[in-house]
């Protein structure tokens, strides 16, 4: 099996039910809606095309909406562009005012407030650089320190300052409304600052009547800054490279994509790694060398998921680029070391990482072993499993079909909607039964299973028993 997942990006090339059918045929696990793009309605007629493409194709699929956040953006430029000369002076202005050489429009209310002289500037996601010199009543007054053409709409950091807009606007507070109602199974929070972004996240989802899972972004200095902090209020982490690259210098990227996984390991919760992973195959219909060893290097860093942008949203060849992509994870994890470390659990506070990792040693050290059923109804013991890193596969057997959709997300596990059971007894005999109709093992070899005891708990993993395939007929 591959372990490590695929979550793709959506959009024009691929939001056509053939399309999507390929894509889920090979390998797609998680549909991914990019709410910078798009409307309210073609968001909506997408998260109804990828469940009905789901049950089509008999797999389980999730879908996480990403909202956008506070991307800062240039104006609108005087014929549609300027060009800025090295060491040339320019001023930044909060004022709604047609750009030009000279005075460039940035949509962000408190620039003069959250931005102090000698401050870098980065326009176009860094391509332009430029150096406050001073901060006045009529805005920033900067001088040019790499030139270049300026569209209008482009991007614009200011990596050292700490600014003060908040990680939801009301533009997705406005979707995360009707992400709730359209039942998606995750959201996506963009630059986020710290704990208290996802916090207010939660509290806004909560008011609306649901639970649903947030993935915290990780693509500003702030949020590295704070790392430990947004992993323990997250439900799982984005290693966002393309506006992290921007923040950071790239000799630091690599470090950090690192670090965000291991701290994402600690807190165990999934972490997706995300942004140019295939970006070539937006127009051509093999990767470079240097992608594969990315995607390579990404899978051995034991992600969770491994996300496709643009590639699949608006490339040329959204099929043969997941199919690249699962081709190039089955590789990497085949020669993955199989003693891959479990991530080390911050808190220990009960006995189920000890139960997990009981579970993981027993399965690789007998051979006759088919791989670990969990029995979850919140979906912690099966994400807990993915996080002891186990190179058998982890059956995560749930009634909840919205939890059995978030477990698409996992590493190593394959969702598997099940009846509610009652007791222990009634637990084996339908491991028995799935295992044996789905062909994932047969009558007289062994798995692992894990589960709550009494079977009905939440939130707790204390059960673990070795058990035969066909053994329950004798209960």
């Amino acid at each position: 099996m591959r372990h490590t997942k695929i979550v793709c990006t959506l959009g024009p090339a691929s939001l056509h039910r053939e399309t999507l059918a390929a894509m889920c045929r090979a390998g797609m696990d998680v549909a991914r809606l990019n709410t910078s793009h798009g409307t309210v309605e073609q968001h909506l007629a997408a998260v109804e095309l990828v469940r009905e493409v789901a049950k089509q194709e008999g797999k389980t699929l999730g879908v996480l909406m990403d909202l956008s956040g506070p991307k800062l953006r240039t104006g609108i430029m005087r014929n549609g562009s300027v060009h800025l000369q090295v060491g040339d002076p320019v001023r930044l202005t909060s004022e709604q005012v047609e750009g030009t050489a000279d005075l460039i429009p940035v949509e962000y209310p408190r620039l003069c407030e959250d931005v102090l002289a000698g401050d870098r500037v980065l326009l176009d996601d860094g391509k332009i650089e430029a150096e406050v010199v001073q901060v006045s009543p009529e805005g920033l007054e900067c001088r040019v320190i790499v030139g270049g053409e300026l569209l209008s709409r482009k991007g614009v950091s200011f990596p050292r300052s700490n600014l003060t807009v908040p990680a939801l606007t009301e533009a997705d507070r406005a979707y995360i409304d009707v992400g709730v109602k359209a039942g998606v199974d995750f959201f996506a929070l963009s630059f986020v600052r710290d704990g208290e972004d996802i916090a207010r996240a939660r509290q806004l989802i909560y008011d609306l009547g649901a639970d649903i899972p947030i993935v915290a972004k990780i693509e500003r200095r702030q949020a590295v800054e704070h790392l430990d902090d947004i992993m323990a209020e997250a439900d799982g982490a984005m290693v966002a490279r393309g506006d992290l690259g921007v923040e950071l210098p790239p000799e630091d990227v690599p470090v950090q994509q690192r670090r965000i996984i291991e701290a994402a390991g600690r807190h165990m919760i999934p972490v997706i790694t995300a942004t140019q992973m295939l970006e070539s195959m937006i127009d051509s219909p093999r990767p470079t060398r240097a992608e594969s060893s990315d995607v390579a290097n990404a899978v051995w860093d034991v992600s969770d998921a491994l996300m496709l942008s643009g590639e699949t949203a608006i490339g040329r060849y959204p099929v043969e680029t997941v199919a690249m992509m699962d081709r190039i994870i089955r590789k990497a994890e085949e020669a993955m070391s199989s003693d891959t470390g479990p991530a080390i659990r911050a808190e220990n506070d009960d006995h189920s990482y000890i139960v997990a990792l009981a579970a993981r040693n027993i399965v690789e050290s007998d051979p006759n072993m088919r791989g670990i059923v969990c029995f979850t109804r919140s979906g912690y013991t099966a994400f807990l499993m993915s996080k002891v890193h186990s190179q058998a596969p982890v059956y995560g057997m749930t009634p909840d079909e919205a939890v059995c959709r978030r477990l698409s997300l996992a590493r190593s596990v394959i969702p598997v909607q099940v009846p509610v059971v009652d007791s222990a007894e009634t637990m084996l005999r339908l491991v028995d039964e799935v295992l044996v109709e789905r062909r994932y093992a047969q009558g007289g070899e062994e798995v692992v299973v894990v589960a709550s005891s009494p079977v009905q708990a939440r939130g707790t993993t204390n059960f673990l028993k070795l058990h035969s395939i066909g053994e329950s007929a004798r209960y």
